[in-house]
């Protein structure tokens, strides 16, 4: 599985997001996607795509979504264990 390079987003301060199109599940938002330039080689720099990464949380992978596409969500509408939005059994 490919990890994505990113820049921390500092404006997404929420514990978890929504994400449309993913319903049921809540998400962190890792940050801005970054891909590499033709000159990353020698100066190390990447560009923003304008895009999100996003893990599921309680689990690893990355998923790649429109900034858009992102809700915060308060902290009782999910579960901060198993990631289900509407799931109460940590409380």
């Amino acid at each position: 599985m490919k990890r994505r390079h990113y820049e921390r987003a500092p404006e997404y301060t929420a514990d978890a997001y929504r994400v449309a199109g993913s319903d049921g599940i809540a998400y962190d938002v890792l940050g801005w996607e970054t891909e590499p330039d033709e000159g990353t080689d020698w100066t190390g720099i990447e560009e923003r795509t304008g895009k999100l990464v996003v893990q599921m949380i309680g689990d690893d992978r990355h998923f790649i979504v429109d900034p858009d596409d992102v809700t915060p969500l308060a902290e009782e509408e999910y579960c901060p264990e198993c990631g289900q939005i509407g799931c109460h059994c940590y409380r």
